[in-house]
């Protein structure tokens, strides 16, 4: 009984067997499947080698700007010094003058008394 069970489940398992026009088919799909992998990669690295490029030039180009900016506000800061310096020497003069009109009423009213 079990061998009758038996055959009848081997008779129900069909085997397909690829034919020999499959597997060609089969080796150009691997073969594809290897190109596109190549193509990836070929694409994968230009774009890192690119992109490394393209940041160095981007790193280059800021690090230029940002020395032209610093040399401008360094000019800034010594315009702005040497107008500080001009303001104090101008008070400082403002100072001396104003010292002097008054030491010249002082003498004036002095003399008018």
């Amino acid at each position: 009984m079990l061998i009758a069970k038996a055959a009848k489940n081997i008779q129900a398992v069909s085997v397909t067997v690829p034919s020999a026009t499959e597997k060609p088919n089969q080796g150009t799909s691997v073969k594809q499947t290897n190109d596109n992998i190549g193509l990836f990669a070929v694409v994968f690295i230009s774009s890192l080698i690119l992109g490394f490029i393209l940041g160095k030039y981007q790193s280059n180009r800021y690090k230029k700007q940002r020395e032209q900016q610093m040399t401008q506000i360094l000019k800034e800061f010594e315009n702005l010094k040497n107008q500080q310096k001009m303001i104090s020497n101008t008070e400082e003069q403002i100072g001396i003058e104003r010292k002097k009109q008054i030491e010249m009423l002082e003498r004036i009213w002095n003399k008018l008394e």
